[in-house]
C-alpha cells in the first residue's frame, strides 16, 4: 500500500500532468492531516495568519515544513523531468522566486494579497502561481530528458574497456 506513496518522496522518475495534480492534492491533504494530528497530540499552537510558519513551536514547525518542502520538491522534480526541461536550472529559478517573495519583496512592497494568501505580495503571488501553472499545464515531452536518459555504453560501469592500441 505504501509503495504508491513513494512517489511523494523520491527524486527519480517522471509524472504526467494528471498524475502530478493528483499527487499534489494527495500530498496537501496528507500534510494537513499530519499537521492537525501533531497539533492535537503535542498541544501545538497555530501561528498567526500573516506568519508563514504553521506552528509557534520551532522544532515541530521545522519538522513539518521540511516534510512539506521535501514532498513538494520531489513532486516538482518528477514533473519537470517529464517536461524534458533541465531540472536544476528550473528548480533554481523556482527557489529564487520563493526567496524573492519571502526576503526581498516584503521590504519593498506594502501590498498583500487577500486571505488566505496574505503573507504574499501580488508580484510574488503571481510568480508562484505562474510556476504552479507551468507544472500543471506544460505538456509532457515525447522523449526522455537528457538527465534521465540511459547512459551510453562508454559511460556504463559494466562496459568493457576499449582494446589496447
Amino acid at each position: 500500500m505504501l509503495s504508491g506513496f513513494s512517489c511523494l518522496w523520491r527524486l527519480d522518475g517522471r509524472l504526467g500532468r494528471g498524475t502530478f495534480a493528483g499527487y499534489l492534492l494527495l500530498a496537501c491533504a496528507l500534510l494537513l492531516v499530519v499537521a492537525v494530528i501533531a497539533e492535537r497530540l503535542l498541544g501545538l499552537t497555530w501561528a498567526e495568519d500573516a506568519d508563514p510558519r504553521l506552528f509557534v513551536e520551532p522544532i515541530p514547525n521545522a519538522a513539518i515544513q521540511i516534510l512539506l518542502y521535501w514532498t513538494l520538491l520531489a513532486l516538482a522534480i518528477q514533473r519537470i523531468r517529464d517536461t524534458a526541461f533541465p531540472v536544476l536550472p528550473v528548480i533554481a529559478v523556482m527557489a529564487a522566486i520563493e526567496l524573492l517573495e519571502y526576503a526581498v519583496l516584503p521590504m519593498l512592497m506594502q501590498a498583500r494579497l487577500p486571505a488566505p494568501l496574505e503573507t504574499m505580495t501580488p508580484v510574488g503571488g503571481a510568480l508562484s502561481i505562474a510556476s504552479l501553472l507551468f507544472l500543471l499545464l506544460w505538456p509532457s515531452a515525447t522523449d526522455r530528458a537528457p538527465s534521465s536518459a540511459q547512459p551510453g555504453p562508454s559511460r556504463r560501469s559494466d562496459a568493457a574497456p576499449p582494446p589496447p592500441a
